[in-house]
């Protein structure tokens, strides 16, 4: 997940220098995250909610801070700069609207194709739609629309795409890479439409309820 941080790096160093700090400040956090993604989740201290609490502090909290902490003085950082703002949310959600159907046969169809079966889970499904956020906010605010600042559209659209993928281990050697990578595309294409998180948030965590709840009904039936 740390690669893909590669090609801003060298981009700053060589072109845009005054960004550096704000490219370490990211690559902190996601060495952070690798380092303490999992001895967290085994905790049983946190409770029940173990996964979003661990995800919303590691994904929001942990970077939000940090970028705070460098940008402040600047006063350069806001939350629109991270996807969170008024502007662009009509956008926003008629794109998800459009991609939505092409992201839920994406999932439908790979879910035939490997005959996988899960049991219908409303509590946890429409718990995962609200989890779904954080990674929305790290992958698509901080690693594409923050980062699109710091560097270009092209090299920000790139790194967030394959740091989203890597973050997925399970599904690099499965058919399960396509939706993961389908996900990540049109996710991106409605934040650089829109420069608006809700939309990606909505087909996100759409998408989830539609696996982990309504999926496993359809097959059923």
């Amino acid at each position: 997940m740390l690669i893909p941080l590669i090609l801003p790096i060298v981009y700053c160093i060589r072109w845009k220098k005054q960004s550096l700090p704000s490219l370490g400040i990211i690559t902190l956090t996601m060495i952070l995250i690798v380092i303490l993604y999992w001895p967290l989740l085994q905790t049983t201290i946190l409770g029940n909610h173990t996964y979003i609490i661990v995800k919303t502090l590691l994904f929001i909290i942990l970077p939000l801070l940090l970028l705070i902490g460098i940008e402040y003085k600047k006063k350069k950082l806001t939350l629109s700069d991270l996807g969170i703002a008024k502007h662009g949310w009509h956008q926003s959600i008629l794109s998800a609207l459009i991609f939505l159907p092409l992201m839920l046969l994406a999932t439908f169809s790979i879910y035939i194709i490997t005959n996988t079966h899960i049991t219908s889970d409303l509590f946890y499904g429409i718990e995962s739609f609200f989890e779904a956020f954080t990674e929305e906010f790290f992958f698509r605010g901080i690693l594409f629309l923050f980062l699109a600042k710091k560097t270009t559209l092209k090299i920000a659209y790139l790194t967030s795409l394959t740091c989203f993928i890597l973050s997925h281990p399970q599904h690099i050697t499965s058919l399960y890479l396509l939706t993961t990578t389908i996900q990540g595309i049109l996710t991106l294409e409605i934040c650089r439409r829109s420069k608006n998180l809700f939309g990606a948030w909505i087909l996100h965590g759409t998408n989830r309820f539609f696996t982990i709840v309504i999926l496993p009904l359809i097959i059923f039936l």
